[in-house]
């Protein structure tokens, strides 16, 4: 399918749902997480909070690296400085070898997570930057199929 033909099917896919159908699909989405995250953190007290954003070793509150495999915290000095001397984790002993640095995952809290009709809003402004910046390809009528059975 050539661009000429994706771009008017996209806008018909984005006028085919109405505003209300929208807002009703999003405000449901946000309620259904806001629900699961207002049962977590009314069983954590401030306590909780603070050690959540502990380093388990040195416990700083630095930003955190969640080792891929195992899924445990630490900031990125106290790890370099544990690998240095160990090839496992320091909570569970799983094996570092083949983790490297940049294979770390930098861990958010709630308070760097955007809402999701920021995300959804986002994400549809740059589909439709992306495809007004695509080219308006128009086959020529010599291109058009022929069909020899229909003469």
């Amino acid at each position: 399918m050539c661009p000429a033909v994706i771009y008017p099917s996209l806008l018909q896919l984005q006028s085919g749902v109405t505003d209300s159908e929208d807002k009703q699909q999003k405000a449901a989405c946000v309620e259904r997480y806001r629900r699961r995250e207002d049962e977590e953190y009314k069983q954590l007290t401030d306590i909780d909070f603070e050690r959540e954003e502990e380093c388990g070793i040195c416990m700083e509150t630095n930003s955190k690296m969640l080792l891929p495999n195992c899924n445990h915290t630490m900031c990125l000095k106290c790890y370099r400085e544990w690998r240095s001397r160990s090839q496992s984790c320091p909570f569970c002993r799983d094996s570092l070898k083949r983790v490297n640095s940049g294979d770390l995952w930098v861990y958010t809290d709630s308070r760097d997570i955007i809402d999701m009709a920021t995300v959804t809003r986002e994400n549809l402004r740059r589909l439709f930057t992306y495809i007004d910046k695509l080219p308006l390809i128009i086959p020529d009528t010599i291109f058009d199929t022929y069909d020899s059975h229909l003469k």
